[in-house]
């Protein structure tokens, strides 16, 4: 059951990369560090369709996946922070079902206001679920080495929202420091625990 976890990992690693690379290439003007991920899949957008469905509501249900295969690994304690550290699935499945309106503003269409309800839902279940998981791998033997790297990074996450909340020329590359921490712990874990079984 450890190598699921590494391979759940890794696909969702090629989901997060490389449908926004994708679809980044075929958008004329999109920056990576300006534009945020939303903008690929913005309402209007021509590939927006394609990105709901072929990165974002993949690439949430993979997050759901890998939380249920992690969750098969660790005590019970652990259930909390796996149940958070979903709601990044959440997230990226209310984008699919929620695009953002042009430009990914703070405010604007009620689907724009549940959009950035679900995105600061996502971060902010991944950081506090991190914070959580830190805790409780304390207790796991075989984990407990990735306590406190797993915890300093959910806090990461947290710091990272506050800066996502403000205009910014970086924010793009904000939000994909963000999203490749937490997605980096993923594939960490993952040979984690394949390396000590």
């Amino acid at each position: 059951m450890s190598l699921w976890v590494l391979v759940v990992a890794i696909f969702i690693g090629l989901l997060a990369a490389v449908p926004p690379w994708w679809f980044a290439r075929r958008r004329p003007g999109y920056s990576h560090l300006r534009n945020t991920i939303s903008e690929l899949g913005e309402t209007g957008a021509p590939d927006a369709t394609r990105v709901a469905w072929i990165a974002f509501a993949p690439l949430g249900l993979a997050v759901w996946v890998f939380v249920a295969v992690l969750g098969g690994q660790l005590q019970e304690d652990a259930q909390t922070g796996l149940v958070l550290l979903s709601f990044l699935g959440v997230s990226y499945v209310g984008a699919a079902v929620f695009p953002c309106d042009a430009g990914a503003p703070f405010w604007g269409t009620w689907r724009n206001q549940i959009h950035n309800l679900v995105a600061a839902i996502g971060y902010f279940g991944a950081g506090a679920g991190l914070i959580e998981l830190g805790r409780a791998l304390e207790d796991t033997a075989m984990m407990s080495g990735l306590a406190t790297v797993t915890s300093m990074l959910g806090k990461g996450v947290l710091a990272g929202i506050f800066v996502l909340s403000f205009e910014s020329p970086v924010r793009g590359l904000t939000q994909r420091v963000i999203e490749a921490a937490v997605f980096s712990w993923m594939l960490l874990v993952g040979v984690w625990l394949v390396l000590g079984s």
